[in-house]
């Protein structure tokens, strides 16, 4: 179906009105003769009203639920929700593609209207979320209170001006049919409704677009009245900040109504006709748009090398508008249009044949295209066979002029750099400003855009960029095609989901793990969370300095701790059995809790002295033996000590065994294996602290890639110390409360895996963080040390950052992501937080690749520069303390140095 252009416009001066058009009346109805004699009542002259019409400024006559109403069409309106794109494979992308592009075949024969619009983020209703899940925060110290956190989050997300896409399809069909009786259209014209034939005819039709577009691909919906009148605010007033608040109508809008739309916003011509002045009479605001069209474009291989065509330009830092009228055309229709170009082409070729020139080469390929085409559609299935004419425009606003035409110009730069496709910038903005506006016809039917259905279902402007969850902290905004804010709540997998609450951050070093770990760990605290921190090399310490945290906070430092802080029979409680079901089924759970806990400590200790012992030694099978045997005479108990261990392989009369317990207590003289030996002090971790960070500073770490026999003495030592450091950390989430929420975070893993102790520590640690309501963050360097362990199937959230130095171990880290390798990704782990090679400023952000719990994946950017100081604190980096530095004598904020930001 095509639409008459409408009529050239008046021309006006710049900076004036459009003149409104009248809707055009109905025809009066002559009331019929009267017959006989007239009585002197009739005589009687009646008074007649001259009332002045409503002048509304739409060609929208009426709206009845889900459906528009035009003089000669109905519009049905459907909601399209987004749909998962990046990080997907392309057999599934293919497969959606295919999906979609056999439902729009499905509507052949109906022209249809693509409205892209976007609602800003509802950051008052994110806030009042998170308080409403954070039933005790931390109490105010000297720093900002809870209520001042809030509100420093939700001014961060309005000056970044985040948007939630929005996706609309309308399906155009004629009003009234020859079947339609004469009595039904008087009684339409009369009442300016909907004859009841109409109906009955309508709703059959509609309840096919339901059938089709409600399958896999789109699962599209019908709009709800809101949403419908959110469309038509959004398109009135295009670009425009939205009303703050849509009091929806319920029932049928008449034409009265629909004045509410259009008064409150007038439009302007601006000079040389590049952009449309909108101006809102009531609030005084305005916004100048340029509406752009897609102009020719080369060939895209999407899923393989490009994006969605119609969603490439979400990627820029402001929100824009999108509308696109598609006429699908079936096999039949097709077919006549490509024989009719055909024709051309051979009369051209016969004049240059006629007048002796050698014609183009372009012509006989665009012959030969043409056959080919018209073979797939006359031999092909009806996906292959049906085509989309179309218009596809893209709105960009901007507060003046000159913001509006620089904005115009980056959307077409990014375009054709990256996508090969032209964008224009027509004449008659204005006309192609109403476009938007549901019910409007054509500008013009220039640009037009033919295409397979399957190249349009590519375009995928609902393509979705989301990760994280709604009700969780502010960490940062996705990195993709597009931009969101990316929330975490990391009790939502067990307190929602049902599941595990292991996450992972994999990164090679100076990737962000510990900053983000840090991050996460202060969000955690200021919503009453209790957190425990392992930091071996100890800058997260500096978090318990915090004046907000200060109060509530506490830092122990092994290396000078007292005697038998590391004591590793006392490391691992006891189950206790109120935290079992009462009954016969709940005390053998807990007998078999019990029987475990023993046999863990068992496990740990033999580990310990292994790694107390010369290498030389250990690697001896004798005293893996001797050692089990001692450890089996002991009470596997909590009060049991290493020197329990000693005695007992003294007691055994064996010269070997004796010669073992000598070696540990010659270990015991160094001051920290004294860490090792005796009991633990009373109240080391304590519930008092809300943050409580464990450090080793000053202790070298080990490189586990030389031998041991390389090892110094404090190298030898570190390797237990870490081991048991992890246990300690624990041990404090696993008492108290088993519903109350608690955070621990444990970095330098890899540590851990090359011990029996180590691996089923992890394990139990992901299958208890369920029952225990304990989010458990784990940082390595290898995704093989959590892979090994097999508990993928356990892990909730993976941060995976920077890997370029190791093929291997990006391959890993993608199986750890559940992405396809092999297909290019590995390049995307080695590309993030890419440092800009001819500045000398420092990288002020970091980057990650995210699977939330749902298992969504997206490139995120960790930003929480919306906390005071809070990257101060974090930084790691020597020789520095602030998150800035000096470019030209002047200190420059580094936290976000992104060039496409538009705050």
């Amino acid at each position: 179906m095509t639409t008459a252009p409408p009529p050239p416009a008046r021309r006006t001066a710049p900076d004036r009105a459009l003149p409104v058009q009248q809707p055009p009346r109905p025809p009066r109805m002559q009331p019929p003769p009267q017959r006989g004699k007239k009585t002197p009542l009739d005589r009687t002259p009646r008074p007649k009203h001259k009332d002045r019409g409503s002048s509304i400024d739409l060609a929208i006559t009426e709206i009845a639920g889900h459906l528009t109403f035009t003089p000669n069409t109905v519009t049905a309106w459907y909601w399209l929700p987004e749909v998962r794109w990046a990080f997907r494979p392309d057999a599934e992308r293919e497969a959606l593609l295919s999906a979609i592009s056999e439902q729009f075949a499905g509507l052949a024969g109906f022209r249809l209207h693509l409205r892209r619009t976007t609602r800003p983020f509802p950051a008052d209703q994110w806030a009042r979320v998170v308080d409403g899940n954070t039933p005790h925060p931390l109490p105010a110290g000297a720093g900002p209170t809870w209520a001042d956190h809030l509100v420093a989050a939700q001014k961060h997300l309005l000056s970044i001006n985040h948007a939630e896409g929005q996706t609309y399809l309308g399906i155009a069909f004629a009003r009234r049919t020859l079947g339609d009786t004469f009595a039904e259209r008087i009684g339409a014209l009369f009442k300016r409704g909907v004859g009841d034939a109409e109906r009955r005819r309508m709703a059959r039709t509609v309840e096919q677009f339901d059938e089709v577009l409600g399958a896999f691909g789109m699962r599209g919906r019908r709009v709800t009245s809101a949403e419908l009148e959110w469309l038509l605010y959004r398109s009135v007033a295009l670009c425009m900040s939205p009303p703050g608040q849509i009091t929806t109508l319920e029932g049928a809008w008449d034409s009265g109504d629909l004045l509410a739309l259009t008064e409150a916003v007038e439009r302007y011509r601006t000079p040389y006709g590049s952009t449309v002045k909108l101006v809102n009479r009531v609030t005084g605001e305005e916004r100048h748009v340029a509406v752009l069209t897609v102009g020719r474009m080369e060939p895209l291989e999407i899923p393989e090398r490009h994006e969605p065509w119609l969603h490439f330009h979400e990627r820029l830092p402001w929100p824009m508008e999108l509308s696109s009228r598609i006429d699908i055309l079936g096999p039949g229709d097709s077919f006549r249009n490509l024989e009719h170009r055909l024709r051309l082409i051979r009369s051209q070729q016969a004049d240059y044949t006629e007048h002796g020139i050698d014609a183009p080469p372009e012509l006989e390929r665009l012959a030969k295209r043409a056959l080919t085409i018209g073979d797939e559609i006359s031999t092909g299935l009806p996906v292959d066979s049906s085509r989309a004419h179309g218009w596809h425009r893209i709105a960009v606003g901007g507060r003046t002029r000159e913001e509006c035409l620089e904005r115009a110009r980056r959307v077409t730069q990014l375009y054709s750099r990256e996508m090969r496709v032209a964008l224009q910038h027509p004449k008659n903005q204005d006309w192609l400003a109403r476009e938007f506006i549901p019910g409007e016809p054509l500008a013009n039917t220039g640009y037009l855009r033919r295409m397979p259905v399957k190249l349009f279902a590519a375009a995928l402007p609902q393509a979705a960029s989301t990760v994280g969850d709604r009700r969780g902290d502010l960490i940062g905004r996705t990195a993709g095609t597009s931009r969101r804010p990316v929330f975490l709540d990391l009790h939502f997998p067990m307190e929602v989901r049902e599941r595990s609450g292991l996450a992972v951050f994999v990164a090679e070093p100076g990737g962000g793990k510990s900053t983000l770990m840090g991050a996460l760990g202060y969000l955690a605290t200021r919503r009453g969370v209790q957190v425990t921190l392992l930091d071996p090399s100890g800058p997260l310490a500096r978090l318990c300095s915090m004046p907000e945290l200060a109060p509530y906070s506490r830092v122990l430092n092994l290396t000078g701790s007292e005697q038998g802080t590391l004591a590793p029979y006392a490391l691992i409680p006891t189950p206790q059995r109120a935290h079992y079901a009462p009954g016969p089924p709940g005390d053998r759970e807990f007998e078999i809790a019990v029987s475990n806990a023993r046999a863990e400590r068992r496990m740990l200790v033999q580990d310990i002295c292994m790694m107390l012992v010369p290498p030389q030694v250990a690697r001896e099978a004798s005293t893996a033996t001797m050692l089990r045997h001692a450890v089996r005479q002991v009470p596997a108990e909590e009060s049991s000590t290493l020197e329990d261990v000693i005695r007992a392989l003294r007691d055994t009369g064996d010269h070997d065994a004796a010669e073992l317990g000598n070696l540990l207590l010659d270990t015991a003289e160094m001051p920290l294996a004294m860490l090792f030996f005796g009991s633990p002090p009373s109240g080391l971790l304590g519930p008092d602290a809300a943050l409580t960070v464990i450090t080793m500073a000053g202790l070298r770490l080990p490189d586990l890639k030389i031998e041991r026999e390389y090892w110094s003495a404090e190298e030898s030592l570190a390797l237990p110390m870490l081991h048991t450091a992890h246990r300690l950390a624990v041990r404090r989430c696993y008492g108290g409360d088993m519903s109350q929420r608690k955070l621990v975070g444990l970095d330098e893993a890899h540590f851990m895996e090359g011990w029996r102790s180590g691996r089923s520590f992890l394990v139990r640690l992901a299958r208890d963080s369920r029952k225990w309501n304990l989010a458990a963050l784990v940082a390595s360097q290898n995704p093989k040390d959590i892979l090994g362990l097999d508990v993928q199937n356990l892990v909730s959230t993976v941060f995976v950052g920077r890997i370029a130095e190791d093929a291997e171990i990006a391959a890993e880290a993608l199986r750890l992501l559940r992405v396809p390798t092999d297909v290019g990704y590995e390049q995307t782990l080695a590309a993030l937080s890419q440092v800009d090679t001819s500045s000398s400023s420092r990288l002020g952000f970091r980057e990650f690749v995210m699977r939330d719990v749902d298992g969504r994946v997206q490139k995120v950017r960790v930003d929480v520069s919306y906390v005071q100081d809070l990257l101060r604190y974090l930084d790691t980096t020597p020789g520095s303390q602030t998150p800035s530095t000096t470019v030209g004598g002047e200190v420059v904020d580094i936290r976000d140095d992104d060039p496409e930001d538009d705050r």
